[in-house]
């Protein structure tokens, strides 16, 4: 059976820029384990598309390999909660990074709850009306590869520096989990064979960040996250795995770029961005989530992560 707990604390290192801005950074994250299944089961934690239970014995049978998942802007840990159980089924640990503020609901390990900083909104594109158009605008763009880039990048530059200031945050945020984890659960992760790293939006943005910058995370994988950041004069040298939906191939073009290492490529059709998420199997407006049935989207974004780590983690 799968277990889950959370895990947080306070980064003394830097202090909070969002929310009231007082003390220092908190961060939590959520961590998918096999567990030891006794008969008397622990708490099964409901409202998950993915089953899990809360704060069983980690099964012990040796060190597992890692895999951290960040969530999109303004989402929450759960939002792709079965993909990171079936990673865990299958052999993995899995930890989901929130990040306080930027999550629409955060949970701490003593039970207390963050909310969303609501400011953030109006700061993603800025000035709103103008970006917004533009960001309209960037779905139309065909050409080569690095010609779209050209046109994502010109916009990132003129309406999404707060994103991009948020980048190097949510690494360090990351950063933070994986060095309680190093502290607390080395007998259970095997930290030699590097980290795999996948997220969703945002969080699948961070991925490929923290695979350029980062040697510790060995293979990532975007789910639909348009790629912001700035990488000139930089080449990708880990494996990369890019998922997309048809109307946001020209904003996730840079993972097709400037790479000497394997690079995967899969546009799901008949799904929007936030069809990838697990608010596929509750919500029903084919506007909203595409027409992509739930259980297909699922099968196959899980089935495309299994073989991408099962490769090169």
């Amino acid at each position: 059976m799968i277990g889950t707990k959370i895990i947080s604390g306070v980064d003394a290192s830097r202090e909070e820029k969002l929310g009231p801005k007082t003390g220092n950074r908190v961060v939590a994250a959520r961590l998918y384990y096999s567990a030891k299944d006794d008969d008397e089961l622990p708490v099964k934690v409901k409202n998950a598309a993915g089953e899990m239970y809360q704060n069983p014995e980690f099964m012990n049978n040796g060190k597992h390999s890692l895999i951290v998942y960040n969530h999109g802007y303004g989402s929450y840990m759960e939002a792709n909660n079965k993909l990171c159980c079936e990673l865990a089924a299958s052999g993995y640990i899995v930890v989901s990074v929130g990040h306080a503020y930027e999550a629409s609901s955060l949970l701490l390990e003593d039970g207390a709850v963050i909310k969303l900083d609501n400011s953030i909104k109006s700061r993603q594109i800025s000035p709103r009306v103008k970006g917004m158009l533009s960001a309209f605008q960037l779905k139309k763009t065909t050409g080569t590869s690095e010609e779209m880039y050209a046109v994502f990048n010109l916009f990132q530059q003129k309406y999404c520096s707060f994103m991009n200031e948020r980048l190097p945050e949510w690494a360090a945020d990351v950063h933070f989990i994986v060095k309680k984890l190093k502290e607390d659960y080395s007998n259970y992760i095997d930290f030699e064979k590097g980290i795999g790293i996948t997220g969703h939006s945002f969080g699948g943005n961070l991925a490929y960040y923290m695979c350029m910058y980062y040697d510790e995370y060995v293979c990532g994988v975007n789910i639909d996250g348009a790629i912001f950041g700035d990488y000139t004069g930089q080449t990708m040298k880990k494996p990369f795995l890019q998922i997309c939906n048809p109307g946001n191939v020209s904003v996730v073009s840079k993972a097709l770029m400037d790479t000497n290492a394997p690079t995967e490529f899969a546009i799901f059709e008949g799904i929007t961005h936030l069809g990838f998420t697990d608010m596929k199997f509750y919500v029903r407006s084919k506007m909203m989530m595409g027409k992509m049935p739930a259980q297909e989207m699922s099968d196959r974004l899980i089935g495309l992560h299994m073989k991408f780590f099962e490769r090169y983690l």
